[in-house]
């Protein structure tokens, strides 16, 4: 089966199919107006029944709240935090996907919740300016402000000395290789880096256009949104890690899906990154496609790799 010809799912199991049939049938990036991609980021559905069968529950006993930090245009970035009520030092500053346009930090109540439970962890989601409204660097600014924010200890951390751990997925896997190339240029901790399909190179041709669930005139519109007027270069490492300096950098999980066109840029980040110097792990998952992990209940590995995320993370916080 070519890469350029995944139009065909017939290698998935049905539950995922089905699921790939429900999201494109539900509309196309490609095809709204700037108000429809605003509408939209309201939309998802919460975790509970009967969406949580895919998208799974929420895990008891987590508490979740919110607060604002102050960024450097003197604007307030909102952020979700999530925490068992156990005082750790334990911190993972999660950075959600959603091609720079959509989502929002609740959409990942579910895997963040989990993460906090299991890694006995404080999990802080900011909902980072998007575009078309704000274009880049806009977003990318609230992550590295937030993460300045919370490599100084502030109260709302829980903890004077916060062991940081940077995440995200897609776009949010993007930002957060940023995240780890700013801690390293700034000499600031970081304990890892969490990559789950990244973007890592805004300049690419994108082959793979028909993969389910997100296609190739998705990407182009997402970075055309997000690029256009922002008066940088896609080839620039400052939106595109993998064009950065990639030494002394945190380690890193890559996490990619098989049936996705931004797989193979991931694989090659962490090619990179490894021949960098850097300790990487990276992980292909088979027979899923983008944005598998927002839907665990529908394939046959996203709980696995939420649990991967959380052995990782747990072995980081416990070796380094």
């Amino acid at each position: 089966m070519s890469p350029t010809s995944w139009t065909d799912t017939a290698g998935m199991p049905l539950r995922t199919r089905l699921l790939c049939y429900a999201r494109g049938r539900s509309g196309s990036v490609a095809d709204m107006t700037p108000e429809q991609i605003a509408a939209n980021r309201a939309l998802s559905p919460a975790p509970r029944f009967p969406a949580s069968l895919v998208i799974g529950s929420l895990t008891k006993g987590v508490q979740i709240d919110g607060f604002t930090v102050r960024g450097r245009a003197g604007h307030d970035i909102p952020v979700r935090r999530y925490r068992t009520g156990r005082r750790t030092d334990r911190v993972l500053l999660y950075l959600h996907g959603g091609g720079w346009v959509l989502g929002r930090p609740q959409d990942y109540d579910s895997m963040l919740s989990m993460l906090a439970d299991r890694c006995d962890a404080t999990v802080l989601a900011p909902d980072y300016r998007k575009a078309p409204e704000h274009k880049a660097p806009n977003g990318l600014h609230d992550c590295l402000d937030v993460f300045d924010w919370l490599a100084a200890a502030p109260s709302e951390c829980g903890t004077t000395s916060p062991r940081i751990v940077v995440g995200g997925d897609s776009a949010g896997g993007n930002l957060s290789a940023l995240v780890a190339q700013h801690a390293r240029d700034h000499r600031k901790d970081l304990v890892g880096q969490v990559l789950i399909y990244p973007a890592t190179d805004l300049s690419i041709e994108h082959t793979m256009r028909k993969a389910p669930g997100l296609t190739g005139d998705d990407l182009d519109r997402y970075k055309d949104l997000y690029l256009s007027g922002s008066g940088i270069e896609a080839e620039s490492g400052v939106l595109s890690p993998a064009r950065g300096d990639l030494r002394g950098l945190a380690p890193a999980l890559v996490q990619t899906a098989e049936m996705d066109p931004l797989r193979d840029e991931g694989i090659d980040y962490a090619h990179k990154l490894r021949h960098a110097g850097n300790d990487v792990r990276l992980t292909r998952y088979y027979q899923v496609p983008h944005g598998f992990l927002n839907m665990p209940g529908a394939t046959s590995c996203g709980h696995q790799a939420r649990m991967e995320i959380a052995d990782q993370l747990i072995d980081w916080w416990q070796h380094r």
